[in-house]
Order: structure tokens, then C-alpha cells, then sequence
């Protein structure tokens, strides 16, 4: 990539493996189960960063091996799929219930900082519906 990054798309085994469009800059491919430590680790070996782009409803305990994978790898940068709402404010609300596998995965997170397991992490909050309000109420920016 133009950032001077190798970036490596990592799937789950099963998942449409006759589609190989890949964004510019991508790499490499690395079909993994998502429920093996060890195959999230090799996948992940020599990465510096791994963001997780996975679904709200997969988030929980896929989303956490594979921040254990990213530390046994020895991933400096770890970034969850925390694209929405900033889930640090959300906790004992309604909204809170419904993003509580998340909420898990940056405490769990912030626990392995403290611990000084060499890993940090960065959230991404774009808010709710940024796509939407930049494209309809673009000109208030």
C-alpha cells in the first residue's frame, strides 16, 4: 500500500473462497477457522496491527481468541470491530446490553494492557449513522 503496509486478508474456512476481488494493496489471503488459536497465531505472525472487522452477532468469543492469537503472535496493534457506537459510554443501557460482547472484548483488552502483555489497541467510533449524515447533511461539516 501507498503506507508502505503488506496487508493480509484473513477469512473464515467455508466462507466464499471462489471470490478473490481484493482491495488494492492486499496481499495475501489466509483461510483460518476462527475457532483455532493456533490458526488465527499463523495467520497472524509477522503482522504488526490486526483489525477485526467482524459482525456484532460473531463479536464475542471469536473476536476475543483472536486477540490471544494477536498476542501470542506478538501483534503490537490490536483494533476491534468497534465502528459504531463508542461502546465505553453505553454500558448498563439498553444499547449497552446489546453491544455487550464488545464491551467484553475492550475490557479484556484493556486487561492485557495493564498487564503489560505488549499489545495496544485502538477503538474506531464513527458514531451511528455517520455514512448517513455525511451524505445527507454533508453541507452542516
Amino acid at each position: 500500500m501507498d503506507a508502505g503496509f503488506d496487508v493480509t486478508a484473513v477469512r473464515r474456512s467455508g466462507s466464499s473462497e471462489g471470490q478473490t476481488s481484493l482491495p488494492p494493496g492486499v496481499v495475501a489471503i489466509k483461510t483460518v477457522d476462527y475457532t483455532s488459536l493456533d490458526d488465527l497465531k499463523a495467520a497472524f505472525d509477522g503482522q504488526d496491527a490486526v483489525v477485526s472487522v467482524l459482525a456484532t452477532a460473531s463479536v464475542g468469543a471469536p473476536q476475543r481468541l483472536a486477540v490471544d492469537a494477536a498476542v501470542a503472535a506478538g501483534v503490537k496493534r490490536f483494533i476491534p470491530s468497534e465502528f459504531g457506537i463508542n461502546t465505553r459510554k453505553v454500558r448498563g443501557t439498553s444499547i449497552g446490553k446489546i453491544l455487550a460482547a464488545k464491551i467484553g472484548t475492550v475490557d479484556y483488552l484493556e486487561e492485557l494492557v495493564a498487564k503489560g502483555e505488549g499489545l495496544t489497541w485502538t477503538g474506531v467510533s464513527t458514531g451511528l449513522f455517520f455514512d448517513w449524515v455525511s451524505a445527507v447533511l454533508f453541507y452542516f461539516f
